[in-house]
């Protein structure tokens, strides 16, 4: 079974745990790891990676996602060039506008043209070919497995940019399928508009999700994502039906964030989103609530959902993720393309 995680490195823990742990999680089943870029709230991305494909064999391996702020992207094409190589060709660059990484350091995300000129820049390095970035050609000294590029996206611009151009989509968003509908039909105008297939792109739809029969537990489990997705989704110029009661708490949501505690389940903002709010956001509650939900999910198009592992506890989220959700849905699978 095909199993699509999200996941970062805190600060707390060893990165020879972290080798260790990545050989877990490939034995339990997963099949692709993005590994987040955070450099204030979690630890370095790259020595992650190189210490997963290490200790994995088979797992693929991916940045989710970084920046164009933080590194130079001829220094982002070189570290993922190395990850690819050293993992026998299992890495994948997931890219983004910038986010906690951008904001920590009090600078906003990148212009859509800048992604899209990014995007081709990292297609024809990451392949093999020259490159250009800011009117300057450049081509990496080594070569490297070629190396898909997947674009995180959750507006209108961003969505029809990844149809057009990337290899992937990172759908990031609230785990409702009204929502989720209208970010694949805009991803479904840029393949129009790139001359593209569906076939052509892989997309993932990332969500958390906690399961118990106690709702208090449930919720509290995913209370931090949730507020690091409320944040997100203040920003929206048009909210979906769905979301539209939380209008101000949204708005509260972003002036309360700590960036320095993005994903923490011990963040002091994640109580500045309300219960109500937070199941609208999140997959949690009973078995039979959650299997719903993703069942709903799926039945939208995409190729994959993306389960973040957060907090203590990874494996045994893992394991009801794997023997209690997806085990009892339809089976799907998706190429890394």
């Amino acid at each position: 079974m095909s199993i699509s995680i999200s996941i970062g490195i805190s600060p707390r823990e060893s990165l020879r745990d972290w080798m260790r742990f990545c050989g877990e999680l490939e034995r339990g089943g997963v099949s692709e790891m993005w590994l987040i870029d955070s450099q204030l709230a979690m630890k370095d991305v790259y020595a992650g990676l190189t210490l997963a494909a290490l200790g994995t064999e088979r797992m693929r391996l991916g940045t989710g996602v970084t920046n164009l702020h933080t590194r130079h992207p001829t220094v982002t094409a070189n570290a993922i060039a190395a990850i690819s190589e050293l993992s026998g060709g299992r890495a994948a660059l997931g890219l983004g506008a910038g986010d906690s990484a951008v904001y920590g350091l009090g600078r906003t995300p990148s212009k859509v043209a800048e992604v899209r000129e990014a995007i081709a820049f990292f297609r024809a390095t990451l392949n093999g070919r020259p490159g250009t970035w800011e009117e300057r050609q450049y081509e990496l000294a080594q070569s490297a497995p070629s190396t898909p590029v997947h674009l995180a996206v959750s507006q209108p611009r961003m969505c029809r940019l990844a149809g057009e151009l990337a290899d992937g989509a990172i759908v990031m968003g609230p785990a409702q399928p009204d929502l989720l509908a209208r970010q694949l039909r805009w991803i479904e105008e840029g393949l129009e508009r790139g001359g593209r297939d569906r076939s052509e792109i892989t997309i993932g739809f990332i969500t958390t999700l906690s399961m118990s029969e106690d709702p208090e537990r449930a919720l509290r489990d995913v209370r931090s994502w949730a507020s690091a997705q409320a944040r997100l989704q203040a920003d929206a110029v048009e909210l979906p039906e769905s979301l539209e009661p939380f209008a101000e708490e949204l708005a509260r949501a972003k002036a309360d964030y700590d960036y320095g505690e993005h994903l923490s389940t011990r963040a002091g903002h994640q109580a500045t989103v309300s219960d109500e709010l937070v199941r609208t956001l999140a997959v949690a509650g009973s078995p039979e609530e959650c299997r719903a939900r993703v069942r709903a999910l799926l039945d939208t198009g995409v190729d994959t959902l993306i389960f973040p592992l957060m907090g203590g506890g990874r494996l045994e989220r893992l394991e009801s993720i794997r023997d209690h959700i997806l085990s009892a849905i339809e089976r799907r699978s998706a190429p890394w393309t």
